[in-house]
């Protein structure tokens, strides 16, 4: 699955002036900034130019001899490119204001204007489009996270449980054929079997909806329910886990905990599906501040400078959690070496436990 924003966002602003000067003014401007910078002399060359390249930001006269800026403006919009135009001109008037606001334009100077005034507002244009960029690939992401939720939970009820009720069924009816013909003792052992085979679904059952909600963190406490998934992980992987985990006072919130649980749970699978790993480490302790949470494992890694600002779909999962909790996340990895997650929570004892304590 792509990490988003896998392709780093570029500051890239295409200046649009039929003016020499201003065009040379411009550039300069922004280009001891550190933006990337191209420039077009009419509105047609512009046009040109966005049909080849994209840009986050525009910057467009509003008069021009062939096309005004309005109409490079109305060709993102058709194009539904996600970029903000800021259109500039020395001709202004309320009326012009108000068309270049209704064709979705993202602001409006009139020249002559302070440069600081133009490089605030075109730092905040160009902010306002990676978010919207990093919120649309978040999205996306979302939605396929979501689906191959589906698929893992239609796989597990088909492939476990399905199976496990077809052999039920044979099982069944070679009993009704054996009744008919043999003594009842005859017939016992494949009951008791059977039955085995029925605790046996229950158990996968039991499994798959504490996956999908484990209201039993509350009930047991998140270091015991973490015990008990470890088990369950390592007799599904082979991975083996060596796990030091303090017993913690249960939250105020039990969301809090579920939380816990979620990102545990989260990194385990990332580690199964994409690590290579054979052995694991997780670490949990608390103060009477913070709690203290790593998972390490001995996995191949990679490179976090080419994952994108944000990492893939299980990092973003941990990230989010971690911020709801109010902590900090580290993720160290290098290609060949494994990868650390560790996290710092703020951590306020219950009530009863400062008192006992």
């Amino acid at each position: 699955m792509p990490a988003i924003e896998s392709e780093t966002f570029k500051e890239r602003i295409l200046i649009v002036d039929d003016d020499e000067t201003v065009r040379g003014y411009l550039e300069t401007l922004f280009s001891r900034r550190d933006y990337e910078i191209r420039t077009a002399g009419s509105g047609k060359e512009a046009i040109h130019i966005l049909s080849e390249e994209y840009f986050p930001v525009v910057i467009a006269d509003l008069n021009m001899p062939d096309l005004r800026g309005i109409q490079v403006l109305d060709y993102i919009q058709q194009q539904e490119m996600m970029t903000a135009v800021l259109i500039i001109t020395a001709y202004g008037s309320l009326d012009s204001v108000i068309e270049a606001l209704r064709h979705g334009a993202y602001d409006y100077l009139t020249k002559p204007f302070a440069s600081q005034i133009l490089i605030h507002r075109v730092a905040r244009a160009m902010e306002k489009i990676r978010m919207e960029k990093a919120a649309r690939a978040l999205s996306s992401q979302i939605v396929y996270a979501a689906e191959e939720e589906r698929l893992r939970i239609s796989r597990d009820l088909h492939d476990e449980i399905g199976q496990s009720l077809a052999i039920m069924k044979l099982t069944l009816m070679a009993i009704k054929n054996k009744i008919l013909n043999n003594p009842a003792e005859d017939i016992l052992p494949e009951i008791e079997g059977l039955a085995e085979h029925v605790e046996t679904t229950m158990n996968e059952v039991s499994r798959i909806s504490k996956d999908l909600s484990p209201s039993y963190v509350a009930e047991v406490g998140f270091s015991q329910a973490l015990r008990l998934y470890i088990e369950t992980f390592t007799k599904k992987t082979g991975i083996q886990v060596d796990s030091c985990l303090r017993e913690i006072p249960q939250f105020h919130n039990p969301q809090q905990e579920i939380h816990l649980y979620r990102i545990a749970q989260e990194a385990l699978t990332n580690i199964a599906k994409h690590s290579g790993a054979t052995s694991v480490g997780i670490r949990l302790r608390n103060t009477e501040g913070d709690l203290y949470f790593s998972i390490s494992d001995n996995g191949r890694g990679f490179d976090l400078s080419k994952e994108g600002r944000v990492g893939g779909m299980g990092l973003i999962g941990i990230r989010e959690r971690v911020t709801i909790l109010g902590g900090k996340v580290w993720i160290e990895s290098e290609s060949g070496s494994g990868t650390t997650i560790r996290m710092e929570i703020p951590y306020e004892l219950p009530q009863a436990a400062s008192v006992a304590k």
